[in-house]
């Protein structure tokens, strides 16, 4: 099944998707940080049937124990190295800060562990660190999945089919946008790793970046795009991007336009528009529609009801679409991977391509917004 869930489609107004029930063991897992983001992840591995939370890891075994029994995970490890060689686990997920990442995974990977990687990836001037994770679980025969939740939605899945099907007739154009406002100048000015970049390289790039450049990329089809520009950024007081807009070049003519950023109102969103018509998603990440409830990115969240799409004249229908925790769906899709021992490559596939064109986007940055080639 390679994570696609069963259930049924009808090319009517709704669509219903059931999960798998294979009856097999549970995918145990590990969790290595007690960083902020785990806190919703942990939740999704309590939610999904199919994954149960075994343990998480600290540096400090006080801290980890601390966060286990908040959490209700079974036990605390007082360090990284307990957890890659823990023989009880059989996935973990690595929200480290970002220079950390490359390191733990591999380990991971050889300690034959599947792993699921927090974003941002590493890699700040090639890819060359994220190809070494992917080549590392290929070798050992181990799961590669980044964490971005959207993907693994009911409403994703069903939009996935309908460009599959060209519904809307060939992409001509993707808008896409993820932005909000920094809750205070401290935060904006180095406060979060996100706007420092000693933790965060690529700053608000190459976290808030990734949502649209993934939303554009997965419009295309994840063909390679051909060129990318920065066209204009924003620098706060220690120089880290934090507001960047730009443009994806493909070689049919076609492009995606995108901002990103912590200077700017919320808005987590994209449009695909095609020949025959155009498909608008205003909740890519949250899914909590246009409610203002911001909340949806750390806590728990059934959400994505509903997507808008318009005829080549321009009238709009309201798509409704089954209620789902994106973050629940993407364990659930991790895990069923590994119960079938079946490897589904298209996902390192993806997270490859994505930083890719997030490299050159940088690379259009520190060349003052040259327009980047793209080799193969």
């Amino acid at each position: 099944s390679k994570g696609v869930p069963c259930g049924t489609y009808s090319p009517s107004h709704f669509i219903s998707y059931f999960p798998c029930n294979s009856g097999m063991e549970q995918v145990r897992w590990g969790i290595l940080s007690t960083a902020k983001i785990a806190e919703k992840t942990v939740m999704a591995i309590h939610s999904a049937e199919n994954s149960r939370a075994v343990a998480v890891a600290s540096r400090s075994e006080e801290k980890a124990n601390s966060w286990a029994r908040q959490f209700n995970v079974e036990r605390g490890m007082g360090s990284y190295d307990e957890m890659i060689n823990s023989q009880d686990i059989d996935a973990i997920y690595i929200p480290l800060p970002t220079a950390l990442k490359a390191e733990w995974a591999v380990k991971a990977a050889v300690a034959g562990k599947h792993i699921l990687v927090e974003k941002p990836l590493p890699g700040l001037r090639d890819v060359d660190e994220l190809s070494s994770m992917v080549s590392t679980c290929e070798k050992h025969g181990v799961q590669f999945m980044d964490g971005t939740m959207w993907l693994h939605s009911i409403r994703t899945k069903m939009i996935s089919e309908m460009l599959d099907r060209k519904d809307i007739g060939k992409v001509k154009r993707v808008i896409a946008a993820m932005t909000f406002r920094a809750p205070s100048e401290e935060w904006l000015h180095g406060g979060n790793g996100r706007t420092d970049k000693s933790r965060e390289p690529m700053g608000c790039l190459g976290d808030q970046g990734w949502y649209p450049i993934g939303a554009i990329l997965f419009a295309k089809r994840y063909v390679a795009p051909v060129a990318v520009r920065l066209d204009t950024w924003e620098l706060n007081r220690v120089d880290t991007i934090v507001g960047a807009t730009g443009t994806v070049f493909f070689e049919d003519g076609s492009t995606g336009v995108f901002d990103c950023g912590a200077t700017s109102c919320h808005r987590s969103q994209f449009e695909i528009v095609g020949e025959n018509g155009t498909i608008r998603v205003e909740d890519q990440v949250g899914g909590q529609g246009r409610s203002g409830y911001f909340e949806a990115y750390e806590k728990e969240y059934t959400g994505s009801t509903y997507f808008k799409m318009d005829d080549k004249m321009g009238k709009e229908t309201v798509i409704d679409v089954e209620g789902c925790d994106h973050t629940k769906l993407m364990i659930q899709d991790f895990s069923d991977c590994i119960q079938r021992k079946e490897i589904d490559s298209s996902w390192p596939s993806k997270s490859l391509l994505a930083q890719k064109v997030l490299v050159a986007l940088f690379k259009s940055y520190e060349n003052g917004g040259e327009k980047i080639v793209l080799s193969d």
